[in-house]
């Protein structure tokens, strides 16, 4: 019997990570495994593709015309008949494309759930947590901006790839923009990827960086009546903590009229 080498372990465990991720993209097992083989190959027999996937050979070809369907495999109709996948980069760009499509039509459709009548939220507020989640909101919050959008964030953690793009989009849009932090690195991010926005140094929320546990995290006001703040909370992990926030699109929640001079005075110095 052969031993297994380190180099045959890692190789297992790269094909059996990728045969899992390809799964996530609706790939049956079997279509994954020969797909996953094939990459190895290059270009292969049925035969030589279930030796190499370890799939049943009469599942070979089943498979092979579901990846040649997605565009993932060509055909070359010999005898008998070859096999052949497309570059890791064409594989990769045809399944992005795929999200893509299904992610465009879901952005169509889900609008289209909602009821056109929204006055019963009126002054409703709403709770989330999760890093992500609030720095996702915060990115929604602001892309919906129409004239002024005043933020003042006290950890990288939320400078999502999203907010930043939603606050260089609003500025192009020509609306103000406004961030406060008390965090000198903080400030000088936005500085360099947000052309045409104020940025400056505020202290309210806090007395000094890295914040302190529990301490407010955010604070984000657009047009005057949307509003999110958040803060960092202990879990039952010690030493980890995770983002909590608190937020409303309505003008009519009491909180808005409460925060909105705060913020003012504390960002822009009204």
């Amino acid at each position: 019997m052969t031993p297994t080498t380190s180099s045959d372990a890692g190789i297992d465990s790269l094909v059996e990570e990728a045969v899992e991720t390809l799964r996530t993209f609706e790939l049956t097992e079997y279509e994954a495994k020969c797909f996953v083989a094939l990459m190895r190959l290059r270009e292969g027999t049925a035969k030589e593709v279930s030796e190499v996937a370890d799939v049943p050979r009469a599942r070979i070809y089943d498979s092979m015309d579901a990846l040649q369907d997605r565009g993932l495999v060509s055909v070359q109709e010999s005898k008998p008949r070859r096999f052949r996948a497309v570059s890791p980069r064409e594989s990769v760009e045809l399944l992005e494309q795929e999200c893509r499509t299904r992610l465009d039509h879901l952005g169509a459709v889900l609008p289209r759930l909602g009821s056109p009548d929204r006055s019963s939220s009126a002054g409703e507020v709403w709770t989330m947590e999760g890093e992500t989640a609030v720095s996702e909101r915060l990115a929604t919050l602001v892309g919906n901006a129409d004239d002024e959008v005043l933020l003042a964030v006290a950890v990288d953690a939320l400078l999502g790839e999203d907010l930043l793009a939603a606050l260089g989009d609003a500025v192009d849009r020509g609306v103000e923009v406004v961030i406060g932090s008390p965090d000198e690195g903080i400030r000088q991010h936005f500085v360099d990827t947000i052309d045409g926005a104020e940025i400056v140094e505020t202290q309210t929320w806090w007395e000094g960086v890295p914040i302190e546990a529990g301490a407010v995290t955010s604070v984000c006001m657009v047009d005057g009546n949307a509003l999110l703040v958040s803060a960092d909370a202990a879990t039952d992990l010690p030493g980890v903590r995770k983002h909590r926030a608190v937020w409303t699109d309505s003008a009519e929640a009491p909180v808005v009229g409460m925060m909105r001079p705060l913020l003012a005075s504390a960002i822009r110095g009204d």
